[in-house]
């Protein structure tokens, strides 16, 4: 039988069993020793490490935060790109939401291609799917889906040669709801995986500006930002109308206005200054004064 290694084992019988010595007491005697030394006229060999205050460890410390960063690689040139840290992007391209999830409410599917067909083709030019953000396409009922598949058909002119539609539902359908569906996806998505459009109006009588402004609150909460024009004096007004206008980013910090048709008609030459994506109009019906 193999016998055990352990410690006991390893001793011989007729050593004497001496406790356990910690480095620590080895430490404490040395420095006794030293001090005896030192009381029968010896002399230290290694003066006492001097200690600093709190106000100059703080000034040390300081002083290594605040030396200028240096990259430790002899001759390194730096690539000036505005690029930005993290995790690097899929180069494949693909819907923003899932296409075949359940419930996925699916407003465009690109043509199916081959595999031959994908060789050949640029790889920038490859459609995605056009699918409704689940967040609003999960509470749509089923002729709210309708509509905003109908609408999004009209708009982006895949129903024929035009641009735009009528939405004349009866009271209490949710207008409303598939109307800020169809502009929360053209602001967030389209075919060749950018924005459709970058900025939308929300033109309605002056009752409504505050009404449209909670909706958007209520289905969306802080995904988008909207700018109601609703009073205020009229250097104020200009100023925020001039603003929205003169930004031209296709990811617009606050895309959708909210305005009533008076003020609209009233300031329609700010309006005019810029490109628009969409314009709704609200009680459609008044157009026609």
């Amino acid at each position: 039988m193999r016998k055990s290694l352990v410690p006991q084992r390893c001793v011989p019988s007729n050593a004497v069993h001496s406790p356990f010595k910690s480095p620590i007491s080895a430490q404490k005697r040395q420095r006794e020793c030293r001090k005896r030394g030192l009381e029968k006229g010896g002399t230290a060999e290694q003066p006492p490490t001097p200690k600093l205050s709190v106000s100059e460890h703080e000034l040390m410390i300081m002083k290594i935060l605040t030396q200028p960063f240096k990259i430790p690689i002899a001759n390194y040139v730096p690539e000036h790109s505005t690029r930005c840290l993290g995790m690097k992007r899929s180069a494949a391209r693909r819907a923003l939401h899932d296409p075949f999830a359940c419930n996925a409410l699916v407003l465009f599917s690109p043509p199916e291609l081959s595999e031959h067909d994908k060789l050949k083709m640029d790889k920038n030019k490859i459609q995605v799917h056009v699918v409704v953000d689940p967040l609003l396409g999960n509470i749509l009922r089923p002729h709210q889906r309708e509509g905003v598949k109908f609408m999004y058909d009209c708009v982006t002119g895949a129903k024929g040669d035009f641009n735009g539609c009528i939405m004349a539902d009866e009271m209490g359908l949710g207008k409303t709801l598939q109307c800020i569906t169809l502009l929360w996806t053209l602001l967030r998505q389209s075919p060749d995986c950018k924005p459709t459009i970058s900025k939308a109006i929300i033109v309605c009588p002056s009752s409504l500006v505050k009404n449209w402004y909670k909706e958007f609150g209520k289905w969306l909460g802080c995904r988008v930002n909207c700018l109601s024009i609703d009073g205020g004096s009229k250097e104020q007004t200009t100023k925020e109308l001039e603003q929205y206008m003169a930004n031209q980013s296709q990811r617009h910090g606050t895309p959708v206005l909210i305005i009533s048709y008076e003020t609209f008609r009233l300031y329609a030459n700010i309006l005019n200054n810029s490109e628009v994506g969409a314009v709704l109009c609200d009680e459609g019906h008044r157009l026609k004064n």
